[in-house]
């Protein structure tokens, strides 16, 4: 990626380049090859996919524990924290009933 220094005459992808802007400045890359259709169905991304899948279900159970903690305790780290901790627990296949109530008894 390159600091382009002037105002470019356009943002976003064309002619195999993409300019962006960024923290107050504008950058240029060759544009990319990956794309949402390839990423969905490729093989090669299977366990992105997977984990994907397994980032969501944690997200999901995390935030539900995470509504029934009081005001004070309640932190973009207490969130991470408690997603942290389901993705784990899924990755070890433990369900996700389980998975709600360790959280709620060990946070809430």
């Amino acid at each position: 990626m390159a600091r382009l220094h002037k105002i470019p005459p356009f943002t976003g992808t064309r002619d195999g380049i993409c300019i962006y802007h960024m923290r107050g400045s504008f950058f240029v890359r060759t544009a990319s090859s990956l794309t949402a259709e390839r990423v969905k169905k490729d093989p090669a991304f299977a366990e992105t996919r997977r984990n994907s899948g397994i980032m969501s279900k944690a997200s999901k159970l995390s935030s539900a524990v995470y509504k029934k903690i009081n005001g004070k305790s309640k932190s973009r780290e207490m969130y991470r924290l408690l997603t942290g901790n389901a993705i784990r627990l899924l990755q070890n296949g433990v369900e996700e009933q389980e998975i709600a109530r360790l959280l709620s008894s060990l946070y809430v």
